[in-house]
């Protein structure tokens, strides 16, 4: 067999092209420094990828392995120095990080750019006790867009205590558009408008608007849930549609209702995802075809412990659970030890 080192060039450019998914990429400019001079980012710019679960080392705290559910293993390991000790969240392939002292960053798990963000002392009615820093300020994070595919991008963030804030290139500090709300579980971008969730209600705001501050009711939500329930709600776009989905933490079981937006508040649970897998966890909430990724299981919810405080013994579990029968199964056997940080789904994007 020849020199894979000496393949011609132009052949090695087309055969670049045809690469859609991150692992075919690793693989491919991983061979030796002609292949990976080839490779090309641009490829994966608004392609639909799998996510990857970041996982913590007891042994090794500075590193994070990625795990490819398509290729069943860990893929690549990678030295994350500048997120140890901080809060993780994460959005679009980007890790929002939070230091004890407040710092913020968000940083590229792969690329390593870090950009700064306004430390939390600028968030408007700022009262966050120092030792909640890195477990509860910040609940979820939102990019409207990859700041290396767009320059005009916003960063949303949920903050504990029901606060609502963004942030966009250039600004000095947090601007609020929700304040001291009860209950806030979540908040997904879509088709240019960002959707929030709350008790009795979805609404929306839009950033680029004339008053970006003033958000308005888009539908009212089917249900009410309890005060002190067990049920961690969520929101996440598929395939154009709206889905509002339960979590039961005593159970486990997963509850979702659908509704088109144009359609004024028509809300219809169902019981099947089709060809479709969501991905949820901590900061997460994420719909792909499952049809289009070998290794991949459709009709199902893959899912990461959310709440550190119901950990045992330090230990964060993933799962996948079938919407047809109900039945849930490993993710994957490997376990993660951080306390500050549960498992992460991570969207790659540029490497």
């Amino acid at each position: 067999m020849g020199n894979w080192a000496e393949l011609p060039e132009d052949l090695l450019v087309l055969t670049a092209k045809k690469i859609t998914l991150f692992e075919d990429f690793l693989s491919f400019s991983g061979v030796c420094r002609s292949w990976r001079s080839v490779a090309i980012n641009d490829n994966f710019k608004g392609s639909e990828q799998i996510p990857w679960l970041m996982l913590s080392d007891r042994d090794k705290p500075n590193e994070r392995k990625f795990v490819s559910l398509r290729k069943g293993g860990v893929i690549c390991t990678v030295n994350l120095s500048e997120a140890r000790g901080k809060r993780r969240v994460e959005t679009l392939g980007w890790l929002v990080t939070l230091a004890e002292d407040g710092e913020m960053n968000l940083l590229h798990p792969f690329t390593r750019v870090q950009i700064n963000l306004p430390h939390v002392t600028t968030f408007k009615d700022y009262h966050m006790k120092s030792f909640l820093i890195n477990t509860s300020f910040i609940q979820k994070a939102v990019l409207s867009s990859r700041p290396e595919e767009s320059k005009d991008y916003v960063l949303v963030v949920i903050l504990g205590g029901g606060y609502v804030c963004y942030w966009r290139p250039g600004d000095k500090s947090w601007t609020d558009v929700i304040g001291h709300v009860a209950s806030f579980p979540d908040i997904i971008f879509h088709d240019g408008l960002f959707y929030g969730l709350m008790c009795s209600f979805v609404f929306a705001f839009d950033v680029w608007g004339p008053d970006p501050t003033r958000p308005w009711i888009v539908l009212h939500r089917p249900d009410r849930p309890k005060i002190g329930s067990n049920e961690q709600p969520f929101l996440v776009e598929s395939a154009g549609v709206l889905l509002l989905g339960k979590r039961d933490f005593r159970n486990s079981r997963f509850q979702v209702i659908q509704t088109a937006l144009k359609e004024k508040g028509r809300w219809v649970e169902i019981t099947t995802l089709g060809d479709n897998a969501l991905f949820l966890g901590d900061n997460a909430s994420i719909s792909v075809d499952a049809s289009k990724f070998r290794g991949i299981k459709a009709n199902r919810v893959y899912c990461t412990d959310k709440y550190w405080e119901f950990y045992e013994r330090g230990v964060n579990h993933t799962g996948i659970y079938c919407m047809e029968d109900g039945r849930k199964s490993p993710c994957y056997e490997e376990e993660s030890f951080d306390l500050i940080c549960p498992p992460l789904w991570v969207n790659p994007s540029s490497l």
